[in-house]
């Protein structure tokens, strides 16, 4: 009698959820009136746009009698009414209305319903998840200013990984793994710097072009688990905007926008373009690897391997939910 394949147990189960500032959805995915359940961080909550244009989040289930305010519920000018009773809540958690009561008793009108605070940058909409409620401790990076006017926003990407969100950033300190699983042709060299909750990348790499090798530069900045902005300056001008979303544990939402400089000729268009298909392409390569490794907590690291373990000291302070602010360091 044949019997069911065991389930390989591959370590992230087990691992926390980091506290940060985390993409939930693109700007343009909740429309003025628009309301949506969102699961993330191992748990739901429902957004809302109200007519003034701000993004609001909530715990999914009303304080009156429990009903679900995902489903069925409405907005009227900011608020959120629910569909069980029509009880009407603001941004803050505060109940505005109900329409068959003559007033609203002052207690409920202070922040009854659970909040979620929200951020939104760059056409992203952030909310800030921390399980002990803990207020934001740094704000949502932006863009960096573009040298040549406004950036065009070129590409959007996404993907759902099967692997902790703490892999997929740790595979930039990775250094051995770009000839490997990239074909990339040296490791790259850069500096390594922790600044409080950032972390500061600065990789200079040789790369074959049609003119014979060139050095190219990366910049990377990762403000929280959560967030990374990549400038590419080579043969090309190129800033990757990287948001990496825990579903739970065990699964990962990543997406990226792609926007390179305006005013590009045909000639440097088709080389941006062949740019950011070697980036995704290269990222393809990488899930395959995510979907199925193992988290080994104490990796046999040699010399080449990287900073994994400096990037690991850092990122272990978004697991640290009761410490205070932390040092800044150059690693």
């Amino acid at each position: 009698m044949a019997t069911a394949p065991a389930v390989l147990d591959r370590g992230y189960a087990a691992m926390p959820i980091p506290f940060g500032w985390f993409a939930v959805a693109m700007s343009g995915d909740v429309a003025p009136g628009q309301i949506k359940t969102l699961r993330y961080f191992d748990t739901e909550f429902v957004v809302w746009r109200g007519e003034d244009g701000t993004v609001n989040a909530v715990d999914p289930f009303c304080p009156h009698l429990g009903a679900h305010l995902g489903v069925n519920s409405t907005v009227s000018g900011n608020d959120l009414r629910c569909a069980f009773h029509h009880w009407s809540f603001n941004g803050n958690g505060g109940v505005t209305d109900i329409p068959y009561s003559r007033m609203v008793p002052p207690k409920l009108r202070r922040n009854c319903l659970p909040t979620w605070p929200v951020s939104e940058a760059d056409g992203v909409i952030f909310v800030w998840y921390h399980p002990k409620k803990a207020a934001p401790k740094w704000d949502v990076a932006r863009l960096p200013e573009c040298p040549e006017g406004e950036w065009v926003l070129a590409e959007t990407h996404e993907w759902v990984i099967n692997i902790h969100c703490q892999e997929i950033t740790e595979n930039g300190q990775d250094h051995a793994h770009f000839g490997a699983v990239h074909g990339v042709s040296s490791a790259p060299k850069g500096e390594f710097r922790l600044d409080g909750w950032v972390r500061r990348n600065t990789v200079v790499v040789e790369m074959p072009t049609p003119r014979g090798p060139m050095t190219g530069k990366i910049d990377v900045t990762a403000t929280g688990p959560g967030q990374s902005i990549t400038e590419y300056i080579d043969v090309t001008h190129i800033v990757q905007s990287q948001q990496v979303t825990p579903i739970d544990s065990q699964t990962t939402h990543l997406r990226w926008q792609m926007y390179h400089i305006p005013g590009l000729s045909d000639g440097r268009m088709r080389v941006t373009q062949a740019r950011m298909r070697d980036l995704v392409k290269q990222v393809n390569e990488d899930i395959p690897i995510w979907n199925t490794k193992r988290y080994m907590s104490t990796p046999l690291l040699v010399e080449g391997d990287g900073p994994m373990m400096a990037y690991r000291a850092q990122y272990a302070r978004f697991f640290q939910f009761d410490d205070p602010e932390p040092d800044s360091q150059a690693a």
